[in-house]
């Protein structure tokens, strides 16, 4: 049965739209299984067929643009009912883009400018508009600063072949499981090892006890762990009381047991082993993307007790118990790996030690296509962007890396890390040399990603009235 989808359009360029239609023929195997029942750029759907839908009847909801007026406030919260799934789709609603730059000014500077001051109104008594028109909001904020974000696919746009895997990737999640597939029992049962020569009889990591039943490749039987790709069972074999033992009295993690727990994690919770778009739901890339974002739980055996990540991904308290306390061992674990490269890291150009010998601006000379950017002295953000555009700007355009994909993992602000970067390329050059160079710092180092920094927007020294 088709999945339901809808496309919501706030205020933005349609970029990233085009950008999915430019699949052409990509479509094809794609459109057979959505049932698009919204999409105003493409299809004239009215609102008012949105707002009649039950909450939760679409599956997947795809939110184009930034929050800047205050209708683009209510299509968001419209589209967090209907959808079930909200996925960020580009910059804009991502980290904010290159709109996210108003933020650099109040509300009534803007409108001033643009309904008042522009050199081309002709009118004698010029105002804004107000007739029909929604108002605009303070400042542009993110979209999941007040609407819940499940997906999030940088770019700006997206890359076309991105876009065709996050839907494929989310397909899969709400598609029908295997028919083979039985939750009312566990691999154990039909292990050969179950008697003799277990794995976790070994202290080996198994498991095989919280894994649905059904599997045709029963790897146990031929001598290797089960993981858990057929994710949880309804009803744990007797051996997971072995197997949370184990796990509890882990305290550090030998780099075979980290890389087991994370193994057994990517497979039992359905990663997306796909680090060109961050999903929330994946279990794996929010313990690195937003490691905080858990709650602690207790788990007792006897009268000894650990700390877990409290999760529910399988709603039966034992195997939860299990999984919280191996996410839990990751979070802090040296062997945990898991982080995206960064467009540095896919770039084809030479690199030698990065150190510009004279700073320069983009229209300053002709950059060549094979030194490093930096070493060229042109500024690049390719060190503190993540990889997953295919490194389009540097290798195919000669163009520097803007920013657009976002921060690598475990960087707050990219604009502050590359300023120290940067900092660190030219210690030995005068700093009023450098200062000069840097007219316009927040376009430079956070073009995309203003409304999302540390910075965020304007703020005022002196609130009126205190």
């Amino acid at each position: 049965m088709p999945v339901k989808v809808a496309f919501m359009q706030l205020s933005s360029c349609w970029g990233c739209h085009q950008s999915l239609l430019n699949a052409h023929l990509g479509l094809l195997p794609i459109l057979p299984q959505l049932d698009i029942v919204y999409w105003p750029a493409v299809v004239d759907n009215k609102l008012a067929s949105l707002e009649e839908r039950s909450d939760n009847d679409i599956i997947i909801g795809f939110i184009e643009g930034v929050v800047r007026t205050k209708k683009d406030t209510e299509n968001a919260k419209l589209m967090r009912k209907k959808c079930k799934i909200i996925v960020a789709f580009g910059a804009c609603p991502c980290y904010g883009s290159v709109a996210g730059l108003a933020n650099l000014y109040d509300k009534e500077e803007l409108v001033n400018r643009k309904f008042m001051e522009t050199e081309s109104i002709t009118t004698e008594d010029p105002k804004e508009p107000t007739n029909h028109l929604p108002g605009f909001e303070e400042f542009i904020v993110n979209l999941d600063d007040f609407i819940n974000v499940d997906v999030f696919i940088p770019g700006c746009p997206p890359t076309t072949n991105n876009i065709i895997a996050t839907i494929s990737y989310l397909l899969t999640l709400v598609g029908e499981e295997p028919a083979n597939l039985d939750k009312n029992a566990c691999v154990c049962n039909t292990c050969n090892l179950k008697e003799e020569g277990c794995f976790l009889n070994q202290n080996i990591l198994c498991y095989g006890s919280i894994t649905a039943a059904g599997c045709d490749l029963m790897c146990p039987n031929k001598g290797d762990i089960c993981y858990g790709c057929y994710k949880s069972t309804d009803k744990p074999g007797e051996k997971v009381i072995q197997l949370r033992e184990i796990v509890f009295n882990e305290h550090s993690l030998s780099p075979d047991h980290a890389a087991s727990l994370q193994h057994f994690s990517d497979l039992f919770l359905g990663g997306t082993n796909i680090t060109n778009f961050y999903f929330r739901g994946d279990i794996l890339q929010r313990l690195a993307y937003e490691p905080k974002s858990f709650k602690l739980k207790d788990v007792l055996i006897g009268e000894d007790r650990r700390f877990a990540l409290d999760v529910s991904p399988s709603g039966i308290e034992i195997i939860d118990d299990i999984v919280g306390l191996a996410l839990y061992l990751l979070r802090d674990d040296p062997n945990f790996k898991f982080s995206t490269k960064s467009v540095c890291s896919h770039c084809d150009r030479d690199i030698t030690d990065k150190l510009p010998a004279q700073l320069r601006r983009d229209y300053e000379g002709l950059s060549t296509m094979d030194t490093c950017f930096l070493e060229q002295g042109y500024v690049c953000l390719g060190p503190v962007t993540q990889a997953g555009c295919g490194t389009i700007c540097p290798n195919k355009a000669n163009a520097p890396c803007l920013g657009c994909f976002g921060a690598t993992t475990g960087v707050k602000d990219a604009g502050v890390q590359f300023i120290s970067t940067l900092g660190s390329l030219c210690k030995d050059k005068d700093p009023d040399e450098v200062l000069e160079f840097i007219k316009d710092p927040a376009g430079l180092f956070n073009r995309f990603t203003l409304a999302a920094s540390t910075l965020r927007h304007k703020y005022h020294d002196k609130v009126e009235g205190s």
